[in-house]
């Protein structure tokens, strides 16, 4: 192989040594500065959220960022609404702690551009960048002392009440002086950033960081990714999915066996994390240092043997072959196998044919400088992991300490040990930087100055280095095995984010030391000829198993039984009850008609028949959802057994699923809530599941005994039945004391169709249960229409398995497969959750509606009309709260932009409030005004507007429960505030506009 060798430079060790030594410590501020920056950031966005969830009593919302923020002049009514709420002093102390933290922000910042302005090289573009920057310092000063004066005057001290009122009062000068001082700040932001970017030499240093940083990462891309996958997983301050990690981390809290072993394995799982990333930051930085040194990877003979670590993935997969044929008895593999394997495949057939292909790279210009780089930001990564898991910390702990400790059913030590961590987590994420200072030669073996490629003086140091790279390959393989085989025991001992730490950093050693080992000859023949200057590695482990995937879709060559949902016996399917929707309805009107339970409103008395809607929302949603009718069923009550149908959507439908089972307290529902389940999905996704889909080979997990494939969903499942043992037994799609006719929303990938896990219902009339035609061809912002399937497909299913078809949220569970025939029909479905068609489970029962109030209409008139009518009552059960409840008004649009904003109004038929008035205007329809359903329903709606009534947690500043499957203490408490304020007994002296609650319901029937 004839390669153009460039002379042999004449930098030495010591020049890359100095260099790296003199900047760690600038590195070590540098990463400081960085920390304190997020940090802060973080704390301001958690305190933020707590503002935001103050609101005034017509439910309007004024976060902090609305007062300081670029648009401060049109938040200026923020500081009366503040003062109108009823925690006026709660808000004056979270904004004096956001100004003392800000000081802290500003303090980073400001040291952030003083160093940029020492690289400006024109003297009159720095002067006045200086100047701008003395005049944001002065600036930021004032705001903060108006923002200092706004918060005393919230806590009525020390102007007094009069004063404060005065001075707080809607359109006066105090809410002019702090919109003014924000906005200054943030022009002086912009003037500042365009004198800097003026001058030459400040870009190009600006330039040359980003390049120089960008190059670095790229090298040490394996580390990178675990940074940034546990930054975006722990510390973006955002609701929803991203605060599921953080609430598992507020689990810790309060300390027993089980957490105190959770705390401790996550803080050993980031010490490995940070020692994994060190180590081969240094080795990979060694290709770069020895090249500096004079080792020229071209100059290497190409050689067979080079081979040998491209035939570790056939050797890997034969093992795994093996085992999985072993223990389960299916040695056929997926055809996700040829994908595998046909990688290094080729590869090693290259090495075979043509081992001296020619390699027409030149060698950088710049290798000291990217060496210089590479080892400063390999190691400054390794300690950014350490810095991040305090951060993580913060970001849990800020809005619990904060908001306090007055919540139902927390541990009184919860609370003292919030403010620990928070304070641990702070301190950790500052001081892990200083791992950067001191002397970088650590050992020869990690030193990157130190060669240990073929030419190497030291071999044995060469020996050594190569034991190491394996050892790191094997013990990845190992830990990564003992998960596949064991995710819940694993899952059980870590908890999740100990495993989502450990096993994210368990690939990255198993890439890692293969690319490492790569590295030391020239890349493969193939890669060579695509003139690639190094195998790429970590683009193949992610492009081929992706492209596979679309491709194996697209020609039907994926494997169907790899996420097949679990199915009941076939007698059952058989004994499938056949009934339409409009006879199931009968029955279960006329079993409420003699069950005696009575409401009366005034003179009017009536048997209540409930249509409970459950929103989707993971843990939350089930916790929520089997709340509420547990109160509504609770002793003396007989509402929770009035239930006509009930539509569920993702974790509502598992709510729903519990309460059917006649659960056994509210313990086995905080249970539920606990880390297990999403740990054991953590460690299914990242191990079995993905080995599977990778390699077509299907890893066995162990569980009670029994070794056999079993998908992340079907282990969560597991979970649940652990849980919650009433889940394992048969799901009864016909009607249920407690849930009425259950009604679980799903969603049909292939047909974009709802599909409803019920007793044959769907919501398009012109079709019959045993049709096979879907009906979805409505608008796309609209509710789809639902896909008609066989009660017999779902019959026979356990509770557990019939809620996840129900729950199925892509990524975190796998779409469930239903192949055609036996009683599915003759199409196949992938189901995935409920709420990518619709969320709230309204729309379901908008559809649903003119059927039940036509047949509550019959049987008022028929076999009802002597007794009490049957009026229907719509409960929505929404588990997520708001900021602002104010109705969404926009102002005049310009004409020009008429069509634009115009056609945003079909994405309104699908709102909540419409399918809620689609709802009610069905129920309108039941008995003329001198009928008895009529008189009924009169008198009720002067109760309950609409015949509907919305049961949702109350806004209020607290720690906000997670979109996912596990809740802390803290976010079950914010539940359980809610229920308490729901069935609080209503304010005599509150107006006649406040909403009806679960009491004013449970009221109804004395």
């Amino acid at each position: 192989m004839a390669v153009d060798v460039a002379p042999a430079p004449t930098d030495t060790a010591d020049d890359l040594s100095q260099w790296v030594t003199e900047h760690r410590a600038r590195a070590s501020h540098v990463l400081t500065a960085v920390v304190v920056v997020l940090g802060a950031l973080i704390a301001l966005s958690e305190i933020d959220r707590l503002i935001a969830g103050v609101l005034t009593l017509d439910g309007r919302s004024s976060p902090l960022g609305s007062v300081i923020g670029p648009s401060a002049l049109a938040g200026r009514d923020a500081w009366p609404d503040w003062a109108s709420t009823t925690i006026p002093a709660s808000v004056g102390g979270w904004i004096a702690a956001s100004v003392f933290i800000d000081a802290i922000f500003v303090g980073a910042y400001a040291w952030f551009v003083a160093h940029v302005l020492r690289r400006m090289g024109m003297a009159r573009p720095q002067r006045l960048a200086g100047r701008t920057l003395l005049v944001l310092l002065a600036v930021e000063g004032v705001e903060g002392t108006a923002l200092l004066v706004g918060a005393a005057a919230l806590t009525g001290w020390p102007f007094g009440p009069d004063g404060s009122a005065m001075l707080l009062a809607g359109g006066g000068l105090f809410g002019w002086a702090v919109a003014l001082a924000a906005t200054a700040k943030w022009v002086t932001v912009v003037l500042l950033a365009v004198f800097v970017l003026r001058d030459a030499a400040a870009r190009r240093a600006i330039g040359v960081w980003i390049r120089r940083l960008a190059q670095a990462m790229w090298l040490h891309r394996l580390s990178t990714v675990l940074v940034v996958a546990l930054f975006v997983l722990t510390c973006i301050p955002t609701d929803g999915v991203l605060d599921q990690l953080p609430d598992l981390q507020r689990q810790w809290v309060p300390l027993d066996a089980g957490t105190t072993r959770h705390l401790v394995v996550a803080l050993v799982s980031v010490a490995i994390a940070v020692a994994c990333a060190y180590v081969l930051g240094r080795a990979r930085t060694r290709a770069l240092a020895s090249a500096v040194m004079g080792f020229d990877v071209r100059t290497v003979p190409s050689k067979r043997s080079h081979a040998l670590w491209w035939c570790a993935p056939i050797a890997v997969w034969l093992v795994l072959w093996l085992a999985t044929g072993a223990a389960t008895g299916r040695w056929l593999p997926g055809w996700s196998a040829v994908a595998f394997l046909v990688v290094p495949a080729i590869v090693v057939a290259g090495y075979l044919i043509r081992p001296d292909a020619a390699w027409p790279v030149r060698r950088r210009p710049d290798l000291l400088d990217r060496a210089r780089w590479a080892w400063l930001t390999g190691d400054a990564v390794a300690v950014s992991i350490a810095s991040i898991a305090g951060l993580g910390l913060l970001r849990s702990f800020t809005a619990p300490v904060f908001a306090g400790w007055d919540l139902p059913r927390l541990d009184p030590w919860a609370y003292p040990l919030s403010v620990v961590l928070l304070v641990s987590g702070a301190v950790m994420a500052v001081l892990a930087p200083l791992l950067l200072r001191g002397d970088p030669t650590v050992n020869r073996l990690l030193d990157p100055r130190v060669r240990v490629d073929v030419g190497a003086p030291d071999q044995a140091l060469r020996l050594r280095h190569r034991r190491l790279v394996l050892g790191f390959f094997l013990a990845g393989l190992l830990v990564l095995a003992l998960t596949g085989v064991w995710p819940v025991q694993s899952a059980a001992f870590a908890g999740a984010p100990a495993l989502a730490v450990l096993l994210l950093t368990t690939w990255g050693a198993v890439l890692g030391s293969f690319t490492v080992a790569l590295q030391e000859h020239p890349p493969a023949p193939i890669s060579r000829f695509l003139r690639l200057r190094a195998d790429p590695v970590l683009t193949l482990a992610i492009v081929v198993p992706l492209v596979w995937a679309i491709v194996a879709a697209a020609i039907n060559a994926d494997d169907p039984a790899l996420h097949a949902t679990r199915t009941g016996s076939p007698a059952a399917a058989a004994e499938a009850d056949g009934d339409t929707f409009e006879a199931q309805v009968d029955a279960r009107i006329a079993a409420l008609a003699t069950g005696g339970c009575t409401a009366t409103v005034g003179d009017e008395t009536f048997t209540p028949a409930l249509l409970v809607v459950a929103e989707g929302g993971g843990i939350r949603a089930a916790y929520w959802t089997a709340r509420a009718l547990e109160e509504l069923g609770a002793e003396g009550e007989c509402l929770g057994r009035s239930v006509l149908v009930s539509s569920g959507v993702s974790g509502g439908s598992v709510g729903l699923a519990v309460t059917a089972i006649d659960r056994e307290g509210s313990d086995e529902l905080v249970h539920l809530a606990g880390p297990d389940a999403v740990s054991t999905g953590t460690a299914a996704l990242v191990v079995g599941d993905l080995v599977a889909s990778t390699t077509g080979l299907r890893f066995p997990s162990v569980l009670d005994g029994r070794a056999e494939w079993r998908d992340r969903a079907s282990l969560i499942e597991d979970v649940w039945v652990e849980d919650v043992p009433g889940l394992q037994r048969q799901v009864v799609l016909g009607a249920s004391p407690r849930i009425g006719i259950p009604v679980l929303n799903s969603t049909d990938v292939r047909s974009k169709c709802k599909v409803l896990v019920s007793n044959g219902v769907a919501t398009d009339p012109a079709v019959s249960a045993g049709a096979t035609v879907a009906g979805c061809d409505t608008a796309a912002t609209a509710p789809a229409a639902s896909l008609p399937v066989p009660a017999a497909c779902f019959a026979g299913m356990e509770w557990a398995t019939a809620a996840m078809l129900s729950a199925r949220f892509p990524v975190i569970t796998p779409a469930a497969r239903i192949e055609a025939g036996g009683g599915c029909g003759t199409d196949g479905m992938q189901l995935v959750d409920g709420g990518y068609a619709e969320g709230s489970g309204l729309g379901t029962a908008a559809d649903l509606a003119p059927v039940l109030a036509d047949r509550i209409s019959v049987w008022n008139a028929g076999d009802g009309a002597d007794g009490p009518p049957v009026v229907p009552i719509l409960v929505y059960l929404k588990n997520s709260g708001g900021y602002d409840l104010r109705q969404d008004l926009e102002g005049v649009a310009a004409e020009p932009l008429v069509p634009l904003v115009g056609a945003a109004a079909l994405s309104k038929s699908g709102t909540e409030q419409v399918l809620r008035q689609r709802i009610s205007a069905a129920f309108r329809t039941i008995g003329e005004p001198d009928e008895p359903a009529g008189d009924a329903i009169a008198a009720l709606r002067g109760v309950i507007p609409g015949l509907a009534l919305t049961v949702a947690p109350s806004t209020e500043p607290a720690v906000v429960p997670p979109l996912g499957w596990a809740l802390s203490g803290f976010s079950i408490g914010s539940l359980e505030r809610g229920i308490d304020r729901q069935l609080r007994e209503p304010d005599p002296d509150a107006d006649d506009t406040a909403p009806p609650t679960l009491r004013t319901l449970l009221d109804l029937t004395g």
